[in-house]
């Protein structure tokens, strides 16, 4: 008899949490099924070549990625830097330039938590007075009152949180923010249609009048930084240019 080690014990989490058998695995990372069932026992442990390339097979993000190479007893293979330390500022500074430039509207950095981590001068009137506000805390508080459309927008957003916990199944704190924004909705939310048509976004009533929006997330491909792998920039841009005049003098105002 063996005893799963902690490595095997994550590696059949991940595996059915994706819904995978030991041969779907095995043949999409390159293995054999008998070797994926000897790492899941115990039997075997693997290279640090294997745990990247099961990790790779599972869609697992970076952090995953560590956690998995530190429960085979290997060194982690991807920094997690500090978006303000030195050893990010050639990305900080493309963040930077990215805010910038899209003021007066309104942009956000936001981690996987929803944290703004950075933000815009346009995308400061839109915050709370918090040092480190959370962009679920303030849909589901402050903009409830601002956004017209808002249970169509907490629909698109309990989606979203629910994507992200595709690739972090067992964070809490984002599973938190999903029931939190499901519990808000309650049993049967309503979905009115995108201002677009297309697409969800806020629709903000400022004063009387409606800035329509279109939202558009970037983020870094092919990272290898935790960081980096898990921030996004998210530019709010008015739709059409009745709500670019409001949204401008919006942001203009004291």
């Amino acid at each position: 008899m063996t005893t799963a080690s902690p490595f095997g014990r994550a590696l059949r989490h991940w595996r059915r949490l994706r819904g995978v058998s030991q041969l779907e695995l095995a043949a999409t990372a390159g293995t054999a099924s008998r070797h994926v069932s000897f790492l899941e026992t115990g039997r075997s442990r693997p290279s640090a070549a294997m745990v990247e390339r099961l990790g790779d097979a599972l869609g697992v993000p970076l952090r995953e990625h560590n956690r998995l190479l530190e429960l085979a007893g290997l060194p982690a293979a991807y920094p997690e830097g500090d978006l303000a330390a030195d050893d990010l500022a050639p990305f900080r500074r493309v963040v930077d330039q990215l805010l910038a430039s899209h003021d007066p509207w309104p942009a956000f950095v936001l981690d996987r938590h929803w944290d703004v981590v950075r933000a815009n001068a346009g995308a400061r009137r839109f915050l709370g007075d918090e040092p480190v506000p959370n962009l679920v805390d303030l849909a589901l508080g402050e903009w409830r009152a601002l956004v017209e459309n808002w249970a169509a927008v907490m629909v698109a957003l309990r989606d979203r949180i629910a994507a992200d916990l595709l690739r972090f199944p067992d964070d809490e704190r984002l599973r938190g923010l999903h029931d939190r924004v499901r519990d808000a909705l309650g049993p049967r939310p309503g979905a009115a249609p995108a201002a677009s048509g297309r697409v969800i976004c806020p629709v903000f009533r400022i004063g009387d009048e409606l800035v329509r929006t279109v939202t558009v997330a970037a983020r870094f491909e092919s990272a290898a930084d935790v960081t980096l792998d898990e921030v996004r920039v998210e530019l709010v841009y008015p739709e059409d240019d009745a709500s670019a005049a409001v949204l401008d003098a919006f942001v203009a105002s004291d």
